[in-house]
């Protein structure tokens, strides 16, 4: 995943307070009788050992800070978290190692590769860690850690992101989800504010509304016949998960329940991505050359009031508050298939433990997992505008309708297909898209070739 992609920009990890639970004490997610352990109990059971148990911490630089406030370094959060946990357990001593957003998948997979992969490192969905490391056999299931009370206070959107075939492998700290940014601007200025589903509880609204829209905010300033504003934009270069979007969003996935068989090319998948092109190719709402356009150009194309309507998340407002000239946005639902329910993307971070030789030390690190991502520790993630993965945190935005309403539209987000995206090459992704775009491959063509990567990586 690049530096640059729109969601993996701002994530991270961190947390504090503890709330751990004894091997001796702990049931099963699916266990009909969790352990009622107290915390108190738990941190005890992990602490017998008297001699210091080294624990290597990875994580990227998403907040700087102590209470991520950005009020100091890059891992100041982490190395507080640390020295917290510490407190508790006083045989802990856990280092902290910052990822670099451009080579830190990398980085994991060379030491994995060398024998010597980190204790604990902080992943999202579209990295694919789970799924990868998780069919390598690298990791350790934390099924066995994770009590009855922990898998009810996760989404179902959580759930189908921490895990590979049976087992869970994530510990969930927060979550993202996007939709469609909207300039009220233009909308205004078009008199086409009706077009949107403002009034819908969740402001969902089928392709066909999608395109209609669209279609009154495309047009020329100075009355041409070539527009110069266009109702959204098509990208092939970055970011492209927004772009496969609606083939989730009519109805189909890139892979099917059971995680083992690609359904890519499914008529439902198809025909999603299709509209997708129609609106760059055929409806022509979109600007010219998405092919060569990146998400950062289409976002600086919103920002500049030349593109009225385009998918993101919120961190967008902070930004359209820095534009030439700033406009009131809003946001809606990413549009669906006709007869299909509403599904947005959505991205689950949290960590992954790597295998562990002594188990003593098995405890420790998954009490730490736990630590950072209780649901006190995970309110912390406000800090970089994404919402924590337990339900029990509550409203981190109370007060703040785009993010009360970003929150409620996490719970229709589809961790099989963010999950699934990971499993291939970011630039595999794009150069489909490209042919696409100009024409070089029909839509079937290029999700026949991804569909035999996909099978490859799914063996």
């Amino acid at each position: 995943m690049r530096k640059f992609s729109i969601l993996a920009i701002f994530i991270m990890a961190a947390g504090m307070l503890l709330s751990a639970c004894s091997s001796s004490g702990k049931q099963s997610a699916g266990s009909a009788n969790p352990s009622s352990a107290s915390s108190s109990e738990s941190a005890a059971s992990s602490t017998q050992s008297k001699e210091e148990i080294p624990i290597k911490l990875w994580v990227y630089p998403m907040m700087n800070g102590i209470n991520g406030d950005g009020a100091g370094n890059p891992d100041d959060w982490a190395k507080e978290y640390a020295r917290r946990f510490k407190e508790e357990h006083p045989n802990a001593n856990v280092t902290v190692e910052l990822l670099d957003w451009a080579g830190g998948t990398e980085k994991i997979d060379i030491s994995v590769a060398a024998g010597s992969p980190p204790d604990l490192v902080y992943t999202i969905n579209n990295f694919g860690g789970v799924t990868k490391y998780g069919k390598m056999g690298v990791l350790e299931p934390i099924d066995p850690f994770l009590m009855q009370s922990d898998w009810d206070d996760y989404s179902d959107a959580v759930k189908g992101a921490i895990k590979y075939g049976d087992n869970a492998y994530m510990w969930p700290w927060l979550k993202m989800v996007s939709g469609i940014a909207v300039n009220m601007d233009l909308f205004k200025e078009r008199n086409a504010t009706d077009l949107l589903p403002l009034d819908r509880p969740l402001r969902d609204w089928t392709f066909d509304e999608f395109l209609a829209a669209a279609q009154a905010t495309t047009f020329n300033r100075s009355g041409g016949s070539n527009p110069d504003v266009f109702g959204t934009v098509v990208w092939a270069k970055d970011a492209p998960f927004y772009m496969y979007l609606n083939g989730l969003t009519n109805g189909g996935n890139i892979v099917n329940e059971a995680f083992d068989q690609s359904t890519i090319t499914d008529a439902k998948f198809s025909a999603g991505i299709q509209y997708t092109i129609d609106l760059a190719n055929k409806h022509k709402v979109a600007p010219p050359g998405g092919a060569g356009i990146s998400a950062m150009n289409a976002k600086e194309m919103f920002l500049n009031q030349q593109v009225a309507m385009m998918p993101d998340a919120p961190f967008l407002l902070e930004e359209v508050k820095k534009a030439p000239k700033p406009f009131e946005v809003g946001f809606v639902a990413p549009p669906h298939g006709d007869q299909q329910p509403t599904a947005a993307w959505n991205n689950v971070g949290g960590f992954i433990v790597f295998k562990q030789k002594d188990e003593e030390k098995k405890q420790l690190v998954m009490d730490f997992a736990r630590f950072i991502t209780n649901s006190e520790n995970s309110k912390i993630v406000k800090q970089i505008g994404t919402f924590p993965a337990r339900n029990s945190s509550g409203n981190v935005y109370e007060g703040d309708p785009v993010m009360t309403y970003f929150d409620e539209l996490s719970k229709y987000g589809d961790s099989l297909f963010s999950r699934s995206f990971g499993l291939v090459d970011v630039g595999d992704w794009e150069k489909e898209l490209q042919a696409m775009l100009t024409g070089g491959k029909k839509v079937e063509d290029s999700l026949a070739s991804l569909d035999k990567t996909l099978q490859e990586k799914l063996k």
